[in-house]
């Protein structure tokens, strides 16, 4: 486990030449996670479950300080090694927490062969620095030169090896943490290719479930805590049956999981048979 004191972060490029080289390309997944123990449980049942283990090389969680159960989780699904946890002794938020997870990536690229490396085959079909769902407002598209649409970071794709580098910066804190990214990809001529992940069913994004967690605790020493009393609810990416489709999979969690235990979390997500949301 790593555990980092100082609350300030520095991007690690992507080394050039360590791409892997094998014909099934690798992905690496990073996310950021404060004080929503069941939403991270449902995220890596869904990847080990639903996806399967083989579709990802790799799961880093970068944890924001939780005070919650989540924190008891996260430990033994590291354990486990089904993730690699990235525990901060401080709030660092979203954008520092991603930049975090993909610089921690970064740095292991150089010390694991070739077979373990992360690239994606999308990009070199594509010729794409990015993939994602576009965030579809039109003030953030009107910042690009280039190219069509703003992609949302809650589904975002990126080939490190091209957009992890100076001069495009890392993620920042800020509300919307991949703009300043997406906007220097885009005057650097890279391309930033939309991809329906949530019209066509890919992903169901919930939306707000940190700001939630952050207003119904009374979290007043968090900086967004007067916007999240405002904004606690969620909203599904504009999916029309996002809440359908939440409760459908949150029987299937509770089916198979029953009562939420880091034990029985670890035991669900190692089966290696798939299951079917209806």
């Amino acid at each position: 486990m790593t555990l980092l004191a100082r609350c300030d972060v520095r991007r690690t490029s992507w080394p050039s030449g360590t791409r892997s080289g094998g014909e099934r390309k690798r992905v690496g997944i990073v996310v950021a996670h404060f004080n929503t123990s069941r939403l991270v449980a449902h995220l890596v049942f869904s990847l080990y479950r639903l996806l399967g283990g083989s579709e990802f090389a790799q799961l880093v969680v970068v944890d924001n300080a939780s005070t919650d159960r989540s924190r008891q989780l996260l430990n033994a699904l590291h354990r486990a090694r089904l993730i690699h946890l990235i525990r901060n002794r401080c709030q660092r938020y979203h954008g520092p927490a991603l930049t975090q997870g993909i610089s921690w990536l970064a740095r292991r690229q150089l010390d694991v062969t070739a077979s373990e490396r992360l690239d994606y085959l999308v990009f070199e079909r594509l010729d794409a620095a990015a993939v994602g769902q576009k965030m579809g407002s039109p003030a953030y598209s009107r910042l690009l030169r280039h190219n069509r649409e703003m992609l949302d970071p809650f589904s975002l794709m990126l080939d490190p090896a091209r957009i992890w580098r100076p001069p495009i910066p890392p993620f920042l804190e800020d509300g919307a943490p991949a703009t300043a990214l997406q906007v220097a990809a885009d005057e650097g001529g890279l391309r930033l290719v939309e991809f329906p992940f949530v019209e066509n069913g890919y992903v169901l994004h919930l939306g707000r479930g940190t700001l939630r967690e952050v207003a119904n605790a009374g979290d007043t020493t968090n900086r967004y805590y007067g916007w999240a009393v405002d904004h606690r609810e969620y909203h599904f990416a504009g999916q029309g049956n996002g809440a359908q489709l939440l409760r459908a999979f949150a029987d299937l969690f509770d089916t198979e999981v029953g009562r939420l235990s880091p034990e029985r979390l670890v035991q669900v997500c190692l089966q290696p048979d798939l299951l079917v949301l209806a």
